[in-house]
């Protein structure tokens, strides 16, 4: 059984290439017509610029908490985050005891 994708999504440009990824090499792995599990979150890119603009990398590492927390909830084994420019808040909150696991 494959494990469940998250995708922490900002750019729909980047979401969309993540996921079309996702499923478009998948099938060399799991078989014709194939892809794991994916699910994604995606927040109005609006208030990520907003918190970009005004140099809130902690705004920014909230936002991505909040779609992480949601994509949890559906039951994603991991996430990924198709996101240059958002990735840069990411040690703000993460959890260091999770990234072993």
């Amino acid at each position: 059984m494959t494990q469940h994708i998250g995708i922490v999504a900002c750019s729909a440009e980047g979401a969309a290439l993540c996921y079309r990824t996702i499923c478009t090499e998948a099938p060399a792995l799991l078989g014709p017509h194939a892809h794991p599990e994916v699910s994604l979150h995606s927040l109005s890119l609006a208030e990520y610029v907003d918190c970009l603009e005004r140099g809130d990398l902690d705004g920014v590492a909230d936002l991505m908490l909040l779609s992480a927390g949601k994509l949890e909830k559906t039951g994603a084994d991991f996430l990924i985050c198709p996101d240059n420019t958002i990735q840069a808040a990411f040690d703000l909150r993460a959890d260091p005891r999770r990234m072993d696991s």
